[in-house]
């Protein structure tokens, strides 16, 4: 065995590890976005946040539409907060939260009838926990996307 097969084993063992630590909210479980070399991420220059999809993870293969046009917004609002480079997920998922809870809000204002609240209220629970639970992983691969690091930058010149 040579030394180079080593290091590539150990690189492989660290990329699998690492892709499991995201899904699961990062070394310290919180799901934040760090620069290995303990600098603060910076906006990736020229990035182009790519379009948000509604209500879905392409990661998980699923797309949550159940046709109300503001919830859409919502997602696509929350989208967008990943893929600012700087922000953090637990602000993007409060907003987003919050956005939800104000359409169930309005259609309690609007029609009035108990079954649209609870299953608007059922609608919102289900999607923000995908978000808490699943969501680790989209928001880093989105922070990667946007951001760059001080290594990044030396290694490019």
């Amino acid at each position: 065995m040579t030394l180079k097969t080593i290091r590539n084993g150990i690189h492989k063992i660290d990329t699998y590890l690492n892709a499991a630590l995201d899904l699961f909210g990062g070394d310290d479980g919180l799901c934040h976005y760090k620069c290995n070399d303990g600098y603060k991420p910076a906006p990736r220059p020229g990035y182009k946040k790519p379009p948000p999809n509604g209500c879905g993870s392409p990661l998980f293969g699923f797309q949550f539409d159940i046709g109300i046009p503001s919830m859409t917004k919502c997602c696509n609002k929350h989208d967008r907060c990943y893929d600012t480079c700087g922000l953090e997920k637990h602000d993007c998922d409060e907003q987003f939260q919050d956005c939800l809870e104000n359409i169930c809000r309005n259609v309690q204002r609007t029609l009035g009838l108990a079954q649209s609240v609870q299953a608007c209220e059922s609608a919102v629970t289900l999607l923000f926990d995908a978000v808490m639970h699943l969501g680790c992983k989209p928001y880093l691969d989105s922070q990667r996307d946007s951001c760059v690091c001080q290594y990044e930058v030396k290694k490019e010149l």
